[in-house]
């Protein structure tokens, strides 16, 4: 077992930087903070009042209303106790509750900000383990750990200050090995943090994993790659388990250390206590009687620490988590001098766009051309000649390297994020549905649309027709990503979703590639109808879908190296007719 570097800090940095999500609740966190003080005074009360009992019956006291009145005190510590306690318990777990709510929301509406490429880079079994788990793991922090820090804090200061107000010198023996125990906290602390750290990046993993597993199960099934899948998650499982087990094993060693301070303590002053009272240098009976018994409960605390240590080493391990997520920053973002878009735009212009994709060559090679409103533009070419990459340029998923896009002359960088992409409408391949009704999927961009819209929009995509025939029609439930419909249903669905937004700009990326023939064409028909008052980009790789267009730009390798209508490119006899010739089966002899 390899130790983890001890330069980590000493704990709690990236907790202590999510306690800004609590100013909100200052007010209860300082209620919480009282009431918790006024619990500590309460329980430490009657341990005061029994060496007062005790000094009175050593001195013979029998008047029955002393004992009475000092009885009433305990009683009214305790019922006060329980009232400031729970009193406690519920502010600032209710703060806690508020807090973890304010922390997710934010987290999501963070990764809401974000490319879809960061999406692509990490797995979403990962993510959700950030939201869900870590999240969590910080509100039990908050609600059951913070109190306990409180309450070990609360009740050490006043019983050291009580204690030395009592007997000074007592108090100093009690002092004299608790810098053991700060030397055993810091060296328990920089070697078990690493290992909660890996330990909750390890259930990111399993979380990721399982996740893409379940997603994929009838695959795993088709392909008899159960026991190879089931060793995957093992070895993933298994590294969480060595890790928390690590952890554990360094608890252990710490404790020890914990106990033999407290025994140092406690023994120290019953040693010296009992030879002061002997010797009639010291306390009272009843003064002892009462400093032993805060000094018991002095000690405890120093257990409890030992615990609250490992409870907040795992919330900081959550904490540098969701830190981290939320310290991604996208790369396509609003620039300060960024406004709104007003109006619907007339034309869009490519002007030598390039661009590369990090560590990788250029995809997109100078492009150029011009899009007007009411006009339909066609692009093809082959697989990863970079016709996707210029919808995720328009799509302003990505910031061309070189070039420049513009709408109305103006460059696209100008406007804002959410105003521009308000006019958008995007059909892509793998139409993606959510679980819900089909009704609730084509309302996604525009919620407060009637039924009658939704119907007509579903009618220009082909799909009003198998909606109707679903056992609910349009409150049919679709289940996860829509799989209860077949693909070119999805896609059906997906471009009813675009069209009910009646967009400014129109992206259909393989729009229909699912779909048979009929259907293909009765979809570009109404299509070709729908192209009125707006810019419709359209990628296909089947040559059919793009012979209506108004252009028809070809693209090999990132270069476009043909454009014009379908008959032009025909007559030209170059890569669009041979693309053309191989599809509809003219080439074969």
């Amino acid at each position: 077992m390899n130790a983890p570097s001890s330069s980590q800090p000493f704990f709690g940095r990236h907790v202590w930087a999510l306690y800004a999500f609590l100013r909100p609740y200052k007010k209860a966190v300082m209620g919480g903070l009282g009431l918790n003080v006024l619990a500590r005074v309460c329980d430490l009360l009657p341990l005061a009042v029994a060496g007062r009992v005790i000094d009175a019956a050593a001195a013979g006291t029998r008047d029955p209303h002393v004992y009475v009145l000092y009885g009433l005190g305990i009683l009214c510590s305790f019922v006060f106790l329980a009232i400031f306690q729970s009193g406690s318990d519920y502010v600032l777990a209710a703060m806690a509750q508020k807090a973890r709510h304010d922390i997710r929301l934010a987290l999501y509406g963070h990764l809401q900000t974000l490319d879809p490429a960061f999406f692509e880079d990490r797995q979403t079994g990962d993510i959700m383990s950030v939201i869900v788990g870590d999240v969590d793991t910080l509100e039990s922090f908050l609600t059951d750990s913070s109190t306990s820090i409180i309450r070990v804090a609360v009740t050490f200061l006043g019983i050291y200050g009580y204690l030395f107000f009592l007997e000074w010198r007592l108090a100093t023996l009690l002092f004299i090995p608790l810098p053991i125990a700060v030397l055993a906290i810091r060296h328990f602390v920089t070697r078990v943090q690493p290992r909660y750290r890996e330990a909750r990046r390890a259930v990111g993993a399993i979380g990721a994993l399982l996740e893409n597993n379940i997603s994929g199960m009838g695959v795993i099934q088709a392909y008899t790659a159960e026991d190879r899948l089931y060793d995957a998650v093992s070895a993933r499982s298994a590294t969480y388990r060595d890790e928390a087990v690590a952890a554990e094993f360094e608890r252990a060693r710490f404790l020890p250390a914990m106990y033999a301070v407290a025994g140092l303590s406690f023994g120290a002053v019953f040693a010296g206590g009992g030879w002061l009272v002997a010797a009639g240098h010291g306390p009272t009976v009843g003064d002892y009687t009462t400093f032993v018994l805060f000094a018991a409960r002095l000690v405890l605390p120093l257990f409890v620490f030992g615990m609250l240590i490992n409870q907040i080493q795992r919330a900081e391990a959550a904490a540098a988590r969701i830190s981290e997520l939320f310290a991604v920053r996208p790369r396509v973002a609003d620039r300060p001098e960024a406004v709104a878009l007003a109006g619907r735009p007339m034309r869009v212009d490519f002007s030598d766009v390039r661009f590369a994709y990090p560590g990788r060559e250029p995809v997109i090679n100078g492009v150029s051309f011009t899009l007007g409103q009411g006009n339909v533009l066609g692009v093809v070419g082959p697989t990863g000649a970079g016709k996707s990459t210029l919808v995720k340029l328009l799509l302003r998923y990505f910031e061309p390297t070189g070039g420049e896009i513009t709408l109305d002359g103006v460059p696209l960088a100008a406007y804002t994020l959410r105003s521009y992409r308000g006019l958008l409408g995007y059909v892509s391949q793998e139409a993606f549905l959510f679980h819900g009704t089909v009704a609730e999927n084509i309302l996604l961009g525009r919620p407060e649309a009637d039924r009658e819209a939704v119907r007509q929009a579903a009618t220009v995509a082909g799909a009003d027709e198998f909606i109707l025939k679903l056992p609910s029609g349009y409150d049919t439930i679709i289940g996860e990503r829509g799989m209860k419909l077949s693909g070119g249903e999805r896609q059906r669905v997906s471009l009813a979703r675009a069209i009910l937004r009646d967009p400014a700009i129109l992206i259909l990326d393989e729009a229909t590639s699912a779909v048979d023939n009929q259907t293909e064409a009765v979809i570009q028909q109404n299509l070709h109808s729908f192209r009125q008052g707006r810019l419709t980009l359209a990628v296909a790789h089947r040559l059919s879908t793009v012979r209506q267009c108004s252009e028809i730009l070809v693209v090999v390798d990132g270069y476009v190296v043909e454009r014009g209508d379908h008959d032009s490119l025909l007559a030209a006899g170059g890569v669009y007719a041979g693309m053309w010739a191989v599809q509809s089966g003219q080439d074969l002899a």
